[in-house]
């Protein structure tokens, strides 16, 4: 597709998106929020149910598809209402930093490097713009800690949503 095509179609969030992923690493899922159960009223708490939501999905596919044989954690991945309450906030600018952080370094052995990292700040922060101002970004922690998610030793994520439509990106590894 041409860039005005990815425009015209809505998907210009999910090409930007695809670009963050790596191989058995750095996994990645966008879309249409279901509308919350709650309409408007229930603002920001539903919103943030709703992201964790499509972030389970993505941590269960990931587990199914790649993971599942090599994770530490036998029980699987964390439950929704558990990625709910993993989940922190996070500035754009921070959501946009930690996005590409995750995208172009490894988690275990930092040394390796998936993409430049110039350009996956560049692609995270078209990610984070596609979003808009107004976005709200979580992410399950930092460099120095975080909630895990996957039932892998190592896990990175972050989420945003523009209230309709949502990204995630999550990096996941074992030592």
């Amino acid at each position: 597709m041409r860039g005005s095509e990815v425009v015209q179609n809505g998907d210009e969030l999910t090409v930007r998106l695809q670009v963050l992923a790596h191989p058995l690493r750095v996994y990645v899922r966008s879309g249409r929020l279901p509308p919350t159960n709650g309409g408007a009223s229930s603002g920001a708490r539903g919103v943030l149910a709703a992201v964790a939501a499509e972030t389970h999905i993505l941590i269960g596919q990931l587990h199914e598809k790649d993971w599942q044989q090599h994770a530490s954690d036998t029980d699987g991945p964390a439950s929704v209402e558990r990625v709910e309450e993993a989940l922190e906030p996070l500035s754009a600018e921070n959501a946009a930093a930690m996005m590409g952080r995750l995208a172009s370094q490894d988690l275990v052995w930092p040394e390796f490097t998936f993409m430049e990292r110039t350009e996956a700040d560049t692609v995270a922060g078209q990610v984070v713009e596609l979003l808009g101002p107004d976005a709200l970004w979580w992410s399950n922690g930092d460099e120095h800690s975080w909630s895990a998610v996957s039932a892998c030793t190592f896990d990175g994520l972050v989420a945003g949503t523009d209230g309709h439509r949502f990204a995630v990106l999550v990096q996941v590894g074992e030592d």
